[in-house]
């Protein structure tokens, strides 16, 4: 090698030695930027020496101190004549001009033009000229196209343009083959797609560029990086510190486990010490991935072999204990960090923590603490705020009253006004809307500053309960103080008007709105919408248009609304036009939209429609939801089309869950009505527990249960198996899974109403109902008389005169006597089955006083409407015993006396 170019790189090494000691000069560390240019210093140094001596530099410029500069400097002097390179080299001399003077104008030159060309932003003209460079025969340039020169175009370009650029520097240099890379190379090029891997998704940032090469287009940076990383050591490139240690660092953000164990063997294969900051990197993965027992005891054991390691990692635990409610955890910690901690909001997430588990006592000293290590009172209004939170967040409003005065007397921290707001909203949540009242008059003799937080809460939950007037005075109220009402202030009394069916003066609020320049929402907008959308289809529509005139874009929500006005109304096309008019806004579908669009398809007959729609979305790899699966169950259940119901039953529970309560329960009847007891029942026991839809209330759980319990009572005793339903509530009984007394009053009214369900399924007749009396007697339950007069209902619904003498022989034996409202289920039961001899003995039986009763003669005349109405066609008729004309002759007679 010529001397002046051997001397070059000695140059570039005393140059980037001197960077280093600057830096350590500064700094009471060496810094990762430090010992990345004693890195290059070494790396440049060792190629720049003969053989024999390309040991000494690299021990040399890898010490640790200012006066490396001096050594080195004094070993170059005792060069110069070897290089013929005059004047001893200057430290601060740029080494572009040093470049000028040892190499040919022509090759500096062409050196010159790239990095005028990074300059001015032209990455892709530049990348174009050095493969131009490349290619080039002469002998000059090939020698400054060394490693130094690739290296340091890399740092600049990846430092000027970003770090998109080192990859196609690094690819273009491989693909020459003149310049094999080393471990600078890589390290600049994996630490560049890790930076690039910290912000994936924001696109290249260089000028003029439009991506890197298709190699690495379909790939991760990240996978990129500890590819290449690989790859170096196959070609003996042994990785150190430096190109390990982006890497490390980011694999915790992602949980990325198994990636970090491989690469921490592969770091003591390469003999890299796993010290400092990558035990750091350990922790934090453990952290990530919520293996607490492990990252405790990494923390424990790095914090022997480092103390200061306790700083950093302090507020990840603490922040990762109260997040996930460790609370023992956090109570050991919080004493001994708090004092050192320099953030405020893992702090005050710790609070939160501790008023959610109600840790008062600890709580008070903490506080007590920072107020004496001078803590701001601002801080420490922010930490009671969280406290006072967390105690919400348990349902302690007790303890949370309790807390905010013991720490107002014992720690002299006064509650500012979000504490009373928090305080009210959790009051008015828990129905105590007396004792948030309580809290809005001590804000107001407190002086705080009375917002619109401090009022809606009570407006909201008078709005959900329909309390109209209370809900409007509290708004009047707002007004009388001067606070002016948000859009969170109207939604729920528009709420409220459309729920009571007051539509006129849900929509006066609108208008109210506009005048007192409240800006209204999408929530203002489709409860209206709603209200009008089940009664008056084109007035909903007329609200959206005036939406949009509004500026208020229709949403997700606003379909929903629509769409499942047209499930009501059975309108399939209009669902299905409403759908493709909110994908072509842009309004991304959710499962709450495929939930109705599912309904509307099953609703109006059209199950493979809905079935198709749930596939199709799918494949596309989104999830529809359980919601939309169990509408289609629920249809294919009332279709009868069990094998397909069983296999979507078995579906939706291989994800994890079940269906909603409503499709279990037509599952169940279908497979009942079809006799497939068995796995009527499996089913029932598989969905019995209390656990089950936990977003549905304890009633709603309960209502639901009963219902399912009815549906296998039911259909044992349609297909005549007594003797299962007697054994099925037995057991209910006996396990408490729900009231049989409750069970057997509402399998009689089921029969009252004909037998039918809201499907209009006839499930019982009038046999079942004798066969259910016996079932009760069998349990040793008296049949009540709500039971039995249910039965007559039944008998009257099913035209059924004979069995309601049955039933009425069922009542004597069970010695209850027919009181007058007995008597008129029974008078209905035999007009009904046109008993005409029957019901003239049943009204003789009746008392004159009762028939002198204004109500009872309706309930009468009324049973017999239908035989006045065919009476009055013709004279024939009037005398056809289908009319039944001595009854009705006989029930004027009855009612005309005094």
């Amino acid at each position: 090698m010529e001397p002046g170019v051997v001397n070059l790189r000695l140059l570039a090494a005393i140059r980037a030695a001197s960077v280093a000691d600057r830096m350590l000069v500064s700094s009471t560390a060496p810094s990762s930027r430090a010992a990345y240019s004693y890195s290059t210093a070494a790396s440049c140094a060792s190629e720049a020496l003969l053989p024999q001596e390309s040991m000494a530099p690299v021990g040399l410029l890898r010490r640790v101190g200012h006066k490396a500069w001096e050594e080195a400097s004094h070993l170059i002097a005792t060069r110069k004549k070897t290089a013929h390179l005059g004047e001893p080299w200057h430290r601060n001399w740029e080494l572009d001009s040093t470049h000028s003077k040892v190499t040919s104008g022509r090759a500096s030159g062409c050196m010159g033009r790239l990095f005028n060309l990074v300059r001015e932003k032209k990455f892709e003209e530049m990348l174009a000229y050095l493969d131009q460079l490349g290619r080039s025969q002469d002998s000059l340039i090939q020698q400054e196209l060394d490693v130094y020169l690739y290296a340091r175009l890399m740092t600049v370009c990846t430092r000027d343009l970003g770090p998109e650029c080192a990859l196609p520097i690094f690819e273009l240099m491989l693909q020459q083959g003149e310049v094999v890379p080393n471990v600078v190379h890589y390290t600049i090029v994996i630490r560049s797609l890790m930076d690039l891997a910290a912000h994936e998704g924001n696109g290249s940032t260089i000028p003029g560029y439009k991506g890197l090469s298709e190699q690495t287009s379909h790939k991760s940076w990240s996978s990129k990086a500890i590819e290449l990383l690989k790859e170096m050591r196959v070609k003996g490139i042994v990785p150190n510190e430096l190109t390990y240690k982006p890497i490390m660092a980011w694999l915790p953000s992602k949980g990325r486990v198994e990636e970090f164990e491989e690469l921490k063997k592969l770091m003591e294969v390469d003999e890299v010490p796993f010290v400092g900051v990558f035990k750091y990197y350990e922790i934090r993965l453990a952290l990530r991935v919520a293996d607490f027992d492990k990252a405790k005891t990494l923390f424990i054991a790095a914090k022997r072999e480092n103390k200061n390691i306790a700083s950093s990692l302090n507020s990840w635990f603490l922040m990762r204990f109260a997040l996930d409610d460790q609370i023992m955890e956090l109570l050991e910690l919080l004493p001994k960090i708090l004092t050192s901690l320099n953030t405020s909001h893992g702090i005050a997430t710790a609070f939160q923590c501790l008023g959610k588990h109600g840790q008062l006592e600890t709580a008070l000293q903490c506080l007590c603490l920072l107020k004496k290590n001078g803590e701001r009172e601002q801080l420490l209004g922010h930490y009671l705020i969280a406290l006072i939170l967390g105690y919400t967040k348990g349902k302690k409003l007790d303890d949370a009253e309790n807390a905010l005065r013991e720490v107002e007397k014992k720690c002299n921290v006064k509650a500012e006004a979000s504490v009373f707001n928090i305080l009210i909203d959790f009051c008015c949540r828990q129905g105590e809307v007396s004792r948030g009242l309580d809290f809005l008059d001590e804000m107001q003799q407190r002086g705080l500053e009375l917002s619109t937080f401090s009022f809606n809460p009570f407006i909201r939950e008078f709005g959900r309960w329909s309390m109209v007037d209370e809900a409007f005075e509290m708004k009047a109220a707002m007004g009388r103080l001067g606070v002016q009402p948000s859009v969170m202030t109207y939604s729920p009394l528009i709420n409220a008007c459309v729920k009571l069916g007051n539509m006129e003066k849900a929509y006066a609020l609108l208008a109210e709105m506009k005048e007192v320049g409240v800006e209204a929402n999408s929530h203002c907008y489709n409860p209206l919408i709603m209200g009008f959308s089940t009664k008056n289809f084109d007035k909903a529509m007329a609200v959206v248009k005036e939406m949009e005139l509004a500026g208020v874009p229709p949403d997700v929500d606003t379909y929903r609304v629509l769409i499942f006005a047209c499930s009501l109304s059975r309108n399939q096309d209009k669902a299905i036009q409403l759908y493709e008019q909110m994908t072509e806004r842009g309004i991304k579908p959710n499962q709450s939209i495929y939930t109705v669009m599912a309904t509307t398809f099953a609703k109006c007959g059209n199950l493979d429609r809905s079935i198709e729609m749930v596939k199709g979305i799918e494949r596309c790899g989104e999830a529809v939801g359980t919601e939309a699966k169990s509408a289609i169950l629920a249809g294919l259940s009332l279709a009868g089309r069990l094998d397909e119901a069983i296999g979507l039953y078995a579906e939706i529970k291989k994800e994890g869950v079940l269906p909603t309560a409503y499709a279990v329960s037509s599952l169940m009847a279908a497979l009942g009505k079809a006799g497939h007891l068995e796995q009527m029942f499996a089913i029932f026991e598989e969905c019995r527990s209390n656990d089950q839809w936990p977003s549905m209330t304890h009633r709603q759980r309960a209502e639901h249960l009963n219902i399912r319990c009815i549906t296998a009572v039911f259909n044992c005793i349609r297909h005549n198996d007594l003797a299962r339903a007697v054994e099925f509530l037995q057991k209910v009984k006996e396990e408490g899974i729900a009231d049989e007394a409750v069970l057997f009053d509402k399998l009689f009214l089921h029969i009252s109403n004909g037998g039918r369900d809201e499907n209009e399924m006839c499930w019982l007749d009038i046999e079942d109902g004798f066969a259910v009396v016996g079932a009760m007697r069998e349990l040793g339950l008296q049949p009540s008389r709500m039971a039995l007069e249910a039965l007559l209902d039944g008998c009257a619904a099913m035209n059924d005169s004979e069995q309601a003498q049955r039933v009425v022989r069922e009542m004597e034996r069970e010695g209850l006597s027919l009181n007058i409202f007995s008597m008129i289920r029974l008078f209905r039961a035999l007009v009904a089955g046109e008993d005409e001899e029957g019901a003239l003995a049943l009204l003789d039986k009746m008392q004159v006083c009762d028939l002198q009763d204004s109500d009872i003669q309706v309930i009468i005349r009324e049973t017999l409407q239908p035989h006045y109405t065919a009476a009055a066609e013709s004279a024939e008729a009037a005398e056809s015993p289908e009319t039944l004309p001595r009854v009705r002759r006989r029930v004027e007679e009855l009612m005309s006396q005094d």
